[in-house]
């Protein structure tokens, strides 16, 4: 249904009849890079976590009010058009080994291709634009997914990635932990 009919966003109730909402939102992540707003009565906080995990964009318990609902929406929708900007203006940023193909969503090592989830790439890139800095986790969380949510959901983006560079062949991570502060990428030439 996706295919053939565009959509903006989708509102993803985590319980639908016959399926696991959050198996719907990890089969469209697979092909999709929609805005996925998932919508849940759970509040724990592995819930909200594993929701992420899988691509979900934001995640909203029940009961909440329209207001919220529609303000979040619009925060999603506004990430989209500015990440198409930016990643317009530069859809390829090289280092060394690593090429980042924004538009593609795609890191490339050496021959190796790596695909990334929508958010994956968001954090990786502005990581890697702002290579001179180091990244708190609150300065990410509020750049990529707009809200005041857990640090643990940028660890988490961050644990998956470093594991698909490492599986790609790349004997370093080039994101370093900045312990209690966030996140730093290290840029290597090709001496290092």
């Amino acid at each position: 249904m996706i295919k053939n009919h565009p959509f903006d966003i989708i509102l993803l109730d985590a319980r639908i009849p016959d399926m696991d909402g959050c198996q719907v939102c990890q089969i469209l992540r697979e092909t999709d890079t929609i805005p996925i707003l998932m919508l849940s009565s759970c509040t724990e906080l592995k819930n909200k976590v594993r929701c992420f995990r899988i691509g979900a964009d934001d995640f909203l318990t029940k009961s909440f009010d329209l207001e919220e609902l529609l303000a979040r929406m619009n925060a999603l929708l506004r990430r989209v058009a500015m990440t198409q900007t930016s990643f317009s203006m530069a859809n390829t940023l090289n280092f060394s080994r690593i090429k980042l193909h924004f538009n593609l969503r795609e890191i490339q090592i050496d021959e190796t291709v790596v695909s990334l989830t929508e958010k994956e790439m968001e954090l990786l890139a502005t990581l890697a634009k702002n290579s001179q800095f180091v990244s708190t986790r609150d300065e990410l969380i509020d750049s990529i997914f707009g809200y005041d949510g857990g640090t643990r959901v940028i660890d988490s983006h961050i644990k998956n990635i470093c594991k698909k560079l490492k599986s790609a062949g790349l004997e370093y991570n080039p994101i370093q932990t900045i312990r209690g502060v966030g996140y730093k990428f290290l840029v290597f030439t090709e001496n290092e």
